[in-house]
């Protein structure tokens, strides 16, 4: 069995609650490798303790994601842990658990529970956003659906309206030749500005109407019922 973690560089505020303790899995185990995929200037700690690669600063919260499994050489037999750099690492017990879920038959494995919610992908996202006091939509979000942000090999998927699971991106576990069958994530490349929004969240939606669309939703494992937390890990908001 071979471990992939890949860590989406941006806070860099949690060495105590993680990154320590990443430091000393890939060090203990040969079986584990650490990279981070970074979209801001890593700190001196990452530099001297981890493999990292900074990456133009484009696209939502999957881009970091899909621009690291672009570089690096991954085994379809390899389980990947994509993590956020502002989780709390609360037991290091769920990389076992995981493994289990997948183990199991499950095709993916989430934190916190993310409840279902219906998904259409004709229909236009700024209509879910525009009532919002002051929010500005950007001019490339504005006035497409949400199938017009699909990679074109991948359009054949977003073809109803469906209930859509989805799991958080700052937790997500999977195999890799998994991950290879929905074709990757969804990243939308847009040089955005920070913070992005609520569209933020929109690679998200897509991400999970793939996996639903392909597995079922019966292939979803949770490591709690409760939205962001687990005995395991704290998924923080924006780095609090």
């Amino acid at each position: 069995m071979k471990i992939r973690f890949i860590i989406s560089g941006w806070h860099y505020n949690r060495e105590e609650e993680c990154y320590d303790g990443l430091k000393e899995l890939e060090k203990d185990n040969d079986f584990i490798k650490v990279f981070w995929a970074c979209h801001a200037e890593p700190t001196d700690y990452i530099k001297s303790n981890f493999d990292y690669k900074y990456f133009p600063d484009i696209g939502l919260s999957d881009t970091k994601y899909q621009q690291a499994l672009d570089y690096l050489d991954i085994d379809d037999d390899e389980i990947i842990f994509f993590l956020h750099d502002d989780i709390v690492i609360k037991d290091w017990g769920f990389i076992e658990e995981s493994v289990n879920l997948l183990n199991q038959g499950y095709k993916v494995v989430g934190n916190g529970i993310n409840y279902p919610d219906s998904f259409d992908p004709f229909s236009i996202p700024i209509d879910k956003y525009q009532h919002i006091p002051d929010y500005k939509i950007p001019d490339w979000f504005a006035n497409k659906r949400y199938v017009d942000f699909v990679k074109e090999e991948n359009r054949h998927l977003f073809d109803r309206q469906q209930m859509s699971h989805t799991v958080r991106l700052s937790f997500i576990c999977m195999k890799r030749s998994d991950l290879k069958q929905v074709g990757d994530f969804e990243p939308v490349w847009e040089t955005c500005e920070k913070p992005i929004g609520p569209p933020g969240n929109m690679t998200q939606s897509l991400f999970g109407y793939k996996l639903t669309r392909v597995f079922g939703p019966e292939k979803f494992a949770y490591l709690s019922k409760t939205y962001q937390d687990s005995k395991y890990i704290f998924e923080c908001a924006r780095g609090k």
